[in-house]
Parts: structure tokens; C-alpha cells; sequence
């Protein structure tokens, strides 16, 4: 890892031709931010967009959400439906940026999210400019992997990109169509024969009463019969034997005595003080010829390690007593200590010295 100012780098998340994004650690309170190196132009503080936390000389520092992860890890697995969530409010963010007078390119690897939240990376700045409805197609189709022919916004992104709609048909409801001419005359001649259809029903004269009905003479009450089965509704269990009772109970003593006699083996013939198990880990200088001095803070219970305590002095290889995460203070004279926090165990830690 390169250490910039009071921030790690640890992993670059893309480079373009003047700008490199990295995942980084504030090292004085061990959250995570987003640091741009060759940063031009001034971003934009809007809803859906990360804030900018510092300014260095040549770089800046955008916070990153807590549980927020790239939209680049989404892509070919993520659900369709979810995914047209993501586009949807992405279409939004753009179209806010459009208002405004701000082209943006958005990259699934400058694209946050967390749930159904969503952040754009550095809108404003020089190098993400672009097109905002190809690139927004590119993202879909991307995320979409070999899901793309099921993706419910295929086809108007691709009218996006053509510019036959705007952005706001990704989440605007579709127009309703109006009525066939065929179908508004068949309606029309409905609603004007319906009136003479009921004048007619009330014209006609009342039915002639028929002759009067006899009553039927009353045949003898009927008579409602339960009947109830000679079995049982519920199964018999018969007792069991005496003898099969006795006999379980004394295979159940036989196995709690055999279970008792292996416990007790067990113990005994257990080796004693078994070797405690240490966890190594090394740490390196860049340039090797640099020595930096690497102080404990705070270590997880049970390490033994004082707060304040020399650990060692880089380059060299020390042994963690417990696994944990160490918060260290590294020293490298001529310059201001930093603090990191280290996750035991791990890869081999390097100290570059810029």
C-alpha cells in the first residue's frame, strides 16, 4: 500500500488518462474514502454524489459510505429488476446534472451503491465528462452480462442512445394510447342503442299471471341419523412389555458409561501445555533502506501487548500472540507518525516512504 499525506491507497478502482481513482483509509480515524490523484476541475456537490472531505496538493479526498460498495461488483450477477433500479435513479442523478450544465460519463466502477442508494464519483471534474446516454448504455449492458436480452430497459436505453427519448423515459410512466377509431363508433353506437333497448323493455306489457300453484301436501318430517363408526377415530397404542422398557433403559446406562469411559481417557492421556500458536507477519520499508519504528495503540484481548509498546523496527518480522486487529502508530523519522489499523492475520505489510 502507498501511503498519500494522512491516507492509504490500497487498491486503484480505475485510471483514466489523467486521473487515478483509488479505495483508501483515513489513517487517523480508519473510515474509508475515495481518493482522486490528478484530480482537474471542481466537483459538483449535488444530491446522489459524494462530498469532498479534504484537498491536497495534487489530489482529492471524497468521503465513502459506510456499507457502499462499486457497481462494478454487480456485473452479470446482479437481479434485473434491482439493476433497473439502479439505472432509473443513475438516469435521474444525469438528468439533475443536465439542468445544471454538467456532462457526465458515468463508469460502473465510479458508481457507489448501498441497497437502493446510489452516489456518483466527481461529477464536474475534467476527465469524467462525456456523453451521459452511451455511457449510460454501456453501464446496463455490463451489469447486465448475459442477462441483457431480459432486461426490462433494453429498449429504451437503446432509444436513449439513438436520442429519440430523454432521460426521463427511464422512469416517467408511458404514455396512454388513445382509442382506436373503430373502437370509439362500436362504443358510440352502444351507448345510443342501449336507451331504446330499455324503452322497449318497459313497453312490453306484464306477463299474464298463470294458474295458482297448489301446495304440496306436507310428507312425513324427515329424520336426521348420526351415525357413528365402530372404530375408534384416534389409533390404539397397546402398552408396551415390561421386559422391552427394561431393556431399553439399560442400553441407555451401557452408552452414558461408555461415553464417560472415553471422556475420562481423553483427559488423561491429553498432552500437556500444547504449543500456543502465533501468527507471523511481516513488515517491509520502500526503499529497504528506510527504517520506520511501529508502536502498538490498542490490541485484541487476550494479546499481552502494552498500549504504547515498541512491536518492532521495519524492516523485520514480528509474531501476533492472538488474531485481531491491531491499531499501530508508525514512525518514520523525519516525518509525522501515522496511525493504521492492521487485521491479523494478513499479507505482508509494505511502508513506502514518499
Amino acid at each position: 500500500m502507498e501511503l498519500l499525506g494522512s491516507y492509504w491507497l490500497r487498491r486503484a478502482l480505475a485510471r483514466l488518462a489523467s486521473l487515478t481513482v483509488y479505495e483508501g483509509q483515513d489513517t487517523r480515524t480508519g473510515m474509508p474514502v475515495m481518493v482522486l490523484v490528478g484530480a482537474k476541475g471542481e466537483p459538483v456537490e449535488a444530491e446522489g454524489s459524494l462530498k469532498v472531505l479534504d484537498r491536497l496538493e495534487d489530489a482529492l479526498v471524497l468521503e465513502w459510505p459506510l456499507g457502499a460498495v462499486p457497481l462494478s461488483q454487480y456485473a452479470g450477477v446482479a437481479d434485473p429488476d434491482r439493476l433497473a433500479h439502479w439505472v432509473r435513479e443513475i438516469a435521474k442523478r444525469l438528468a439533475a446534472l443536465e439542468a445544471q450544465g454538467i456532462r457526465y460519463a458515468p463508469r460502473a466502477e465510479l458508481v457507489l451503491v448501498k441497497g437502493r442508494s446510489v452516489w456518483l464519483v466527481g461529477p464536474g471534474l475534467e476527465a469524467l465528462a462525456g456523453e451521459a446516454a452511451p455511457a449510460l448504455l454501456e453501464l446496463a449492458r455490463l451489469l447486465a452480462g448475459p442477462r441483457w436480452e431480459e432486461f426490462p430497459l433494453r429498449d429504451v436505453l437503446a432509444r436513449l442512445a439513438r436520442g429519440e427519448v430523454g432521460l426521463e423515459a427511464l422512469w416517467a410512466p408511458p404514455p396512454e394510447e388513445a382509442p382506436a377509431p373503430e373502437a370509439a363508433k362500436e362504443k358510440e353506437a352502444e351507448a345510443r342503442r342501449l336507451p331504446v333497448e330499455v324503452e322497449a323493455a318497459e313497453a312490453s306489457p306484464p306477463a299474464s299471471p298463470g294458474p295458482p300453484r297448489e301446495e304440496p301436501t306436507p310428507s312425513r318430517p324427515r329424520v336426521i341419523r348420526i351415525e357413528e363408526p365402530e372404530d375408534p377415530p384416534f389409533p390404539v397404542v397397546e402398552p408396551r412389555s415390561s421386559r422391552g422398557g427394561r431393556r431399553a433403559v439399560g442400553l441407555v446406562l451401557f452408552l452414558l458409561l461408555l461415553l464417560g469411559a472415553a471422556g475420562a481417557y481423553m483427559g488423561l492421556f491429553r498432552p500437556q501445555g500444547g504449543a500456543a500458536r502465533d501468527y507471523p507477519m511481516e513488515f517491509r520499508t520502500d526503499p529497504p533502506t528506510e527504517k520506520a519504528l511501529v508502536y502498538v495503540l490498542e490490541a485484541p484481548e487476550g494479546a499481552g501487548l502494552e498500549p504504547g509498546s515498541l512491536l518492532l523496527e521495519a524492516p523485520g518480522r514480528v509474531r501476533f500472540p492472538v488474531p485481531g486487529v491491531y491499531r499501530l502508530r508508525i514512525q518514520v523519522p523525519g516525518r509525522e507518525p501515522v496511525d493504521y489499523l492492521l487485521e491479523v492475520p494478513g499479507p505482508p505489510l509494505t511502508i513506502k516512504v514518499r
